[in-house]
């Protein structure tokens, strides 16, 4: 009975454990994964040799860049919203704390405010007129997250808002939001995004919306070069033009512990334009640590050397 009681209580700390790295691990994981197919689908557009593969490269390409720029609001979520972050914010707005409600000087270089002392709680991050935060990012406005309980834990929901939020140029709005989907299977977040909406720098603008889950396959948090991680989901996104593009992951992306780069794994897009179709895939090779994808648009083909 001792055993078993004592083998249980270390199980119990090992998943606490694994939810809190998998957290961290999960964000290095998107960021990574969005830049390296940023970077495939402009090279196609450079590459193609017809006007219309060359379009529909550009949104697709446009369509990641948008990807990657709500992303953003995810790793602001990590790093402002981690268990123990808001715990200290709550028990400061309580009285548990002697210091001040808001938090500045953070990670983000934001001022950190929280509503409440218990879940769900609102968590206000803001950059005011802009700054430069220590991972070289330039931010301004802010993101108020509304958790309905801590982020390590399964079943938790955070939702956000962006009032005048801009990341390196470029504004978004519309509804985001993060859910833990953790089971007894395996540990995932899910991202989502509707009725997205991202101005460029130039003032163009784009319809987004889309949905992405990280899963964490297999390894342990102790030895990171054991862990490995599948990305699916994908996203649409639409112009003024009257173009779109939808880009779906219909083979899981891999990540792991041991490469920079996706291993494998296959993303689909398809672009339209009035009666204009064309199709595309990006695949990442067969699970050895590579630095190349191969691009599909219609008969043509090329490999492409990622970053």
């Amino acid at each position: 009975m001792l055993f078993i009681q004592h083998q249980n209580a270390k199980n119990k700390q090992i998943i606490m454990k694994t939810n809190l790295r998998n957290l961290r691990a999960t964000a290095i994981v998107l960021i990574s994964a969005i830049t390296l197919i940023t970077a495939c689908k402009k090279s196609s557009s450079t590459s193609s040799s017809t006007t219309d593969n060359g379009n529909a490269a550009n949104l697709s390409a446009n369509g990641a860049t948008s990807d990657n720029a709500f992303d953003d609001a995810f790793n602001v979520a990590v790093q402002a919203g981690n268990d123990k972050s808001l715990d200290n914010l709550m028990q400061m707005k309580s009285g548990k704390a002697t210091l001040g409600f808001n938090v500045t000087g953070s990670y983000y270089c934001a001022i950190e405010t929280v509503s409440g002392s218990s879940f769900p709680d609102t968590l206000t991050v803001d950059f005011g007129t802009g700054c430069v935060s220590t991972d070289s990012i330039t931010r301004s406005g802010s993101i108020t997250y509304i958790f309905s309980g801590k982020l390590s834990t399964p079943g938790t929901t955070i939702s956000a808002t962006f009032n005048n939020y801009v990341v390196n140029g470029y504004k978004l709005a519309g509804k985001y939001s993060i859910a833990n989907t953790s089971t007894q299977a395996g540990v995932s977040l899910t991202t989502a995004v509707t009725g997205g909406n991202i101005t460029y720098p130039n003032d163009t603008s784009y319809s987004f919306s889309g949905s992405k889950t990280v899963l964490w396959v297999s390894g342990t948090p102790a030895n990171t070069a054991s862990l490995v991680f599948n990305i699916t989901g994908g996203y649409s996104v639409s112009s003024s033009y009257g173009e779109s593009l939808t880009a779906n992951i219909t083979s899981p992306l891999v990540r792991n512990g041991t490469c920079k780069n996706i291993v494998q794994g296959i993303t689909s897009f398809k672009y339209t334009k009035g009666n204009l179709n064309v199709s595309g895939t990006i695949d990442y090779g067969n699970g050895t640590c590579h630095n190349t994808a191969l691009i599909t648009i219609g008969t043509f083909q090329k490999t492409v050397t990622l970053p």
